[in-house]
């Protein structure tokens, strides 16, 4: 685990006490949560792209926001869902480059 996401789990423990669950988080986004960097994700057959944020709540989930203007419900991320790329600058690098 990354401190990055340990802090993140121990805020939301502070918030949220024993009923706090952290089974709809993948530790693999944290860091792209954090920073608000964009990324290409593989979901479903399909490859998107966006930023990443995440539910409030007790049992929080990370979302693919597609864009500030898109229509319709964001992407749950979880762990069936491939990382591709993440963009610095103005290109994607895979993710094996990084």
């Amino acid at each position: 685990m990354t401190p990055e996401y340990e802090y993140y789990l121990s805020t939301k423990k502070r918030e949220w006490g024993e009923k706090f669950d952290p089974s709809g988080l993948d530790p693999r986004f944290i860091r792209y949560f954090r920073t608000g960097q964009r990324i290409r994700v593989k979901t479903c057959g399909m490859i998107l792209t966006g930023t990443v944020s995440a539910t409030t709540g007790w049992k929080p989930a990370f979302l693919l926001m597609r864009r500030s203007n898109s229509l319709g419900s964001p992407w749950t991320l979880g762990p069936q869902d491939e990382l591709i790329a993440v963009k610095q600058g103005r290109r994607y690098y895979h993710r094996t480059t990084l």
